[in-house]
Parts: structure tokens; C-alpha cells; sequence
């Protein structure tokens, strides 16, 4: 049992916003989807409250977990910057593909042709799993500033396809008429609890419970309460 967080009461986590991750928000304003389920049965085991904290800039939560402002964040070990910490696994998410109206992509193999350009955003994990997978066609990164002038380029067209988890393409393909999200996958990444390297204590506590959730059903429970697609308990 990590002895300071037990001693503090509570446990302090980083959540961005992911449609994987969450759904919305509780009556009292608590988050609610698949992480707050684990995160909340982390702290019940522990028998101390969770403090929540919403990650808005990803560089300063990174700040935040070497500062100790933060005692997990949320993260795939994908994401930009995120080499500096520890991690344990709980969340297998699949990497696909977005098409726009009239394409004649059916699947990742169609969309690997010299020519084809996939947009991904610029730090999300889905960026290095493109790398490592994409042979022939054009990766394009952008960094849109605001969701509107992001959802606006793609409304424009000038994509051949766009890259992310299953999850929010489904969300986005409601936004971009006759877009569509394609069946098969061509990664996927693993979300996870990033520690501070060093806090050996906290790392082994989070190995244990996460085989313990697994294996009792609780995160597959939750995945289908929240009917998120394209995401499983880590192998």
C-alpha cells in the first residue's frame, strides 16, 4: 500500500478528455465512463477519496506527475512526452481509420497506397502507431488550435483518410457527412497509469490491482455499461 497517499487520504489523478475514457459527467459533477470506474475501485481498495483533475496540456500534467501535484495520470505510453514515466497497462485501444464521402477505402491495405494521405494529430498516440505502421502512403501531421477549426478542415476535405481510435471516429463520423469509419484496425495503443519513475511503492500497488480488475470482470464490466467500441481489457 503506498504509504503517502494512504497518509494524504487521497489519490490525485490526471483525466483528459477521451471518449474512451469518459462519457459525461454524474449528477454531482463526478466523471463517469470506464477510467472513473477503475480509478474508483483503485481508491475503494485503498480506502481513500480520488481527487480528480482535468487535463487540459498534457506537457503540464507530465510537470505535474515529477512535482508530485499528481499521483497517476491517465495516458498511453504513445502520447508526446510521455517516455519519462512508468506505466501499467488496463486498456487496449484500437487505432483505425476515417474515410470521407465516396472513398473507396475499405481498409487499412487500400489506404498504405503511395498517393493517399492519412491527417493524425500532431502528439496523440495514434501518431506513432501510424509511423510504425504506414509503408507507402503520406502521413500528414497537423496541430489544429480550437475542436471547431479542426472539424472544419475536415468538413472541408483535402483528406484522404484520418487516424484515431475506433471510439471518437464513430463520434466524429456523425459530424462529417458520409464519413465513415472503417471495420478492420491497423494498431492500437494501450491506455494506461503513468507514475512517476521512482515510486516503486504506488507502481507494484497499481500492477496488483490491475490483474485483480481484470480478472474479476470489472473493466470488461464497464466497457460494456458504457458501450465503448474498439476497446478491451489489456491481454
Amino acid at each position: 500500500m503506498p504509504a503517502d497517499i494512504v497518509r494524504s487520504g487521497t489519490i490525485v489523478v490526471g483525466l483528459p478528455a477521451n471518449p474512451v475514457l469518459t462519457t459525461g459527467k454524474d449528477p454531482s459533477g463526478s466523471p463517469r465512463g470506464v477510467a472513473p470506474d477503475v480509478i474508483n475501485a483503485l481508491a475503494a481498495r485503498m480506502g481513500v477519496k480520488v481527487t480528480w483533475l482535468d487535463v487540459t496540456d498534457n506537457a503540464k500534467a507530465l510537470r505535474d506527475i515529477e512535482s508530485g501535484a499528481l499521483d497517476v495520470l491517465l495516458i498511453s505510453p504513445d502520447a508526446a512526452g510521455a517516455d519519462a514515466l512508468a506505466f501499467v497497462g488496463y486498456l487496449e485501444i484500437d487505432h483505425t481509420l476515417l474515410v470521407p464521402n465516396g472513398s473507396a477505402v475499405k481498409s487499412f491495405a487500400d489506404a498504405d497506397k503511395p498517393g493517399v494521405k492519412i491527417w493524425v494529430f500532431k502528439g496523440a498516440p495514434v501518431e506513432r502507431t501510424l509511423g510504425r505502421t504506414v509503408k507507402s502512403a503520406t502521413v500528414v501531421v497537423r496541430d489544429w488550435p480550437t475542436v471547431a477549426a479542426f472539424t472544419a478542415d475536415l468538413q472541408a476535405g483535402g483528406w484522404d483518410a484520418y487516424a484515431q481510435n475506433r471510439q471518437a471516429l464513430l463520434q466524429l463520423s456523425d459530424q462529417i457527412k458520409g464519413s465513415r469509419v472503417l471495420v478492420d484496425r491497423f494498431g492500437s495503443t494501450v491506455q494506461s497509469m503513468g507514475v512517476k519513475k521512482g515510486r516503486a511503492e504506488l507502481l507494484a500497488y497499481l500492477n496488483d490491482f490491475v490483474v485483480e480488475a481484470k480478472y474479476s470482470g470489472l473493466i470488461k464490466r464497464s466497457i460494456e455499461t458504457f458501450k465503448i467500441q474498439g476497446v478491451q481489457p489489456v491481454p
